[in-house]
Parts: structure tokens; sequence; C-alpha cells
């Protein structure tokens, strides 16, 4: 079973079990998802900014920053249709599709920012990889930059069958796009978010 199934099956069973939670995300408690949105959005998003939320679940940070950052245009997709659907009717005047960031054009942006959260865990297939090639695609979609976040090899405790990537490695790669980086590593003992801006702000 490809990698891509495997996380349509998942969360379809997750949201007919959940309903509209952020269990239905496999976040371990909702306090932990809007941290990680508020990490996110620490890269310097605005009102008038350009977002694309890459794996937006049922759009939870559009909600966050409805409240938190006002303004700000933002648009989704993801993999699984049941998710899309969801996300769709919570927020009509949202463009929310059913695509991934490899499809070849996307009818929607262009995008100042793109975020992605929680969506490189469960890959099992070349996950080291995946995550770059989703890096790459991310940041040359993006005028002013891009954040992620990921689970990291740092953490004393892990659960099997769960990708952990290696902090430094990424930041390594992560150079080799922008010399304008940043390591978050400091909401959570077992997760990290990095920020890669296209250009330096003074």
């Amino acid at each position: 079973m490809s990698d891509n199934l495997r996380t349509i099956r998942l969360y379809e069973s997750l949201l007919a079990k959940h309903g509209e939670t952020y269990r239905a995300l496999d976040w371990g408690s909702r306090e932990s998802q809007q941290k990680r949105f508020e990490v996110l959005a620490g890269i310097g998003i605005s009102a008038g900014d350009r977002v694309l939320d890459v794996g937006c679940g049922l759009a939870d940070f559009n909600a966050w920053l409805i409240e938190h950052r006002p303004g700000v245009e933002y648009s989704g997709i993801d993999l699984t249709p049941g998710m899309v659907e969801r996300a769709q009717a919570r927020f009509p005047n949202a463009k929310i599709l059913n695509k991934t960031i490899f499809d070849e054009e996307l009818p929607i942006g262009p995008f100042d920012y793109l975020f992605a959260s929680g969506i490189f865990f469960l890959r099992q297939g070349s996950p080291k990889e995946y995550m770059e090639s989703t890096i790459v695609r991310m940041f040359n979609s993006a005028t002013k930059g891009i954040a992620f976040n990921s689970l990291s090899s740092w953490a004393k405790e892990k659960v099997d069958g769960e990708f952990y990537a290696e902090p430094a490695n990424v930041m390594e790669f992560c150079r080799q796009l922008s010399p304008y980086v940043i390591l978050r590593h400091d909401y959570h003992p077992a997760d990290f978010t990095v920020y890669i801006y296209r250009s330096l702000s003074i």
C-alpha cells in the first residue's frame, strides 16, 4: 500500500470516528495542535499575506489565523477527500482543494508563505527524501518563505513506525535553498519547526 493511500485511509477512519475534532487529525491534544500553529505563524505572517496550508486537514490552522492573525488570505490542500469536504464546508470563502503539493498545476496562488504541520511522521517509503522534495516544492512556490514541522530525532521517547527527522541534517539541507533559516526546537521535546526565508527583512 502506498503512503498516500495509507494516509487517506487513516484520516478517513479518524474523521468517521472522532468528527471535526483535533483527534481526527491524530493530535495528542488540542493544546499541542494550537501550540504548533502559534510557532508556525511565528515566521512573521500578517494581514494581507496569502498562505497555503499543505496537508490542511480540517483547516484548523485557518480557524487559528482568523482569531490570531486576521486578514490573512488562506488556502489549503489535502490528500484526504473527506477532510477537504469538511474543511470547505467550515470555511466556504476559503479555497480548499483535494490536491498535493506535487500536482503539476494548482489552480490557486501565488502565495507569500506555505506551511506544513504534521505531514511527515507517517511516511514509511523514503521519508527523508519525501520531506526534502516537499520542502523544495514548497519553497519554490513561496514569495516570502515557508514553515514546517516534524518529529525530532532528538526526542528521548519515540513511537515505533513514525518518522523522526534529524534537525541538524534538515537545517543543512534547507541552507542549500536559502541562507536565511531558523530552527525552533524550544516548544516541544519531540518536535521542531523550521523557517526558511527568501530574503532578509531588516
